[in-house]
């Protein structure tokens, strides 16, 4: 989706929410579940890693093994974790 490349001053992209309904963050991952279901797992993994590299998370080992653990979850629900890591300050401090 061209509407999810980072932006440099951080602003998350279109699909992170903030979502009213399970039906907006199913939709955010809509490109990720019309794949076939064995590629849902890597597709959401992806998803997970990619929005902490977009808000500057460094990744630990452990941290890795969480992130394949939640790509795991209903995929609405990793759209959710993905929108929150988008959408939250750069730096973890409050705005």
């Amino acid at each position: 989706m061209a509407d999810a490349k980072p932006t440099d001053d951080h602003h998350p992209p279109a699909h992170s929410g903030p979502f009213g309904t399970e039906r907006e963050a199913a939709a955010a991952v809509r490109h990720v579940t019309a794949s076939p279901a064995e590629a849902w797992g890597p597709g959401l993994h992806k998803l997970l890693e990619d929005a902490c590299t977009a808000a500057g998370v460094t990744l630990g080992s452990h941290d890795h093994a969480i992130l394949l653990w939640l790509a795991g979850w209903e995929p609405s629900t990793v759209a959710v974790v993905a929108g929150l890591i988008s959408r939250a300050h750069p730096d973890g401090a409050r705005p």
